[in-house]
């Protein structure tokens, strides 16, 4: 399937804002070609001039290619950027900006003087061959998008993915078919990045058991019973979270008591931890907490890390420490356009 033309993708922009505009009760009139701005808006008897920017995925490196792209004219003028999806960090530096923003899955904001618009619209979904506004849902999707991004430059095939995530072969088949049609996977094969990465962070969902106990450091028979796996070899919990993003070399200051975030094979292994070492009293309580893995690529492959502070644990990859982080609205965006890592290839 052809990909949407930026000229086209920008055309539905302006047509899906209008609509969304107009779906509240407010009015949009396209403007003359030389007048400089899209759209005049009338909200409340208030005219707005409307300029918009279009993306596929918005994230906050789409955001600031926006930002360099409008002239420097009248604050009169109110800015709009328009995707099909509008990563959380995007939103906020867009607010930062002083933009809105309208994501066709269904919000619009819209930011000008005497103006506010903050409210939840209709989804639109744009007109293109480019498939389904979620074209990652799922354990075999977030397994596909995963594995590409863990080797963006050379990705795995589809047969050793379901291999290792014990998945069947037509349902990675399936998943890699709506990436594909999604524009998020190149003609050759490779994940387009960042795109993919934040598309997969809005569905990288972590639902967590706060522990009142850390697994007692050398007792085997507890580690056994957990799952735990201490081995190199084989699945088994993983660090990742902020303490995993720390080890794999993220910009942020944290003590060596710094509560850990594990993720945990299956439900087997949480309703395990959660009888023998209890569940936290309160959330700043607790010792560690657990949750099952988005995918099994999480738990399959941990690297030791060799760290003074948490050396005897196993580390989730970097990546998926990384997504964690992307789930921070308060400060995951601009920890991750900071970070730079060093051990392996940085896909956001």
């Amino acid at each position: 399937m052809a990909r949407t033309t930026e000229a086209d993708l920008v055309a539905q922009g302006e047509t899906a804002f209008a609509r969304a505009i107009k779906s509240l009760g407010h009015r949009a009139i396209e403007t003359p070609g030389d007048v400089g701005w899209d759209l005049n808006v009338t909200v409340d008897g208030i005219e707005v001039p409307v300029e918009t920017r279009a993306a596929s995925v918005v994230t906050p490196e789409t955001v600031a290619r926006m930002l360099a792209s409008v002239d420097k004219r009248s604050k009169a003028v109110a800015c709009v950027a328009v995707g099909d999806l509008i990563t959380g960090p995007a939103q906020q530096a867009l607010r930062d900006a002083g933009w809105g923003w309208l994501d066709r899955r269904g919000h619009l904001v819209v930011r000008a003087k005497g103006v506010h618009i903050d409210a939840d619209v209709p989804p639109d979904e744009r007109l293109t061959a480019g498939g389904p506004p979620k074209p990652i849902s799922g354990t075999a999707a977030i397994s596909w998008a995963a594995a590409l991004l863990l080797a963006p430059e050379d990705p795995p095939s589809m047969r050793e993915v379901a291999r290792r995530v014990s998945i069947s072969h037509s349902a990675i088949v399936a998943a890699a078919k709506k990436l594909r049609a999604a524009s998020l996977v190149r003609s050759d094969g490779r994940p387009l990045v960042p795109e993919l990465f934040w598309t997969l962070a809005e569905e990288w969902h972590r639902s967590p058991v706060a522990l009142a106990q850390l697994p007692p450091v050398g007792d085997a028979d507890t580690y056994g019973a957990l799952g735990m796996n201490l081995d190199e070899d084989g699945p088994g919990w993983a660090v990742a979270g902020t303490v995993g993003a720390v080890v794999w070399g993220a910009p942020m200051a944290i003590g060596g008591a710094y509560p850990l975030d594990f993720y945990v094979p299956s439900a087997v292994e949480l309703r395990q931890a959660t009888l023998r070492l209890g569940e936290a009293a309160r959330s700043e309580d607790r010792a560690c907490t657990v949750a099952v893995a988005p995918t099994p690529l999480v738990c399959a492959s941990r690297d030791d890390r060799e760290t003074s502070e948490w050396g005897h644990w196993r580390f989730a990859h970097g990546l998926f420490a990384a997504l964690d982080l992307a789930q921070d609205q308060a400060r995951g965006g601009e920890i991750l356009a900071e970070w730079d890592p060093k051990d392996f290839t940085r896909v956001w």
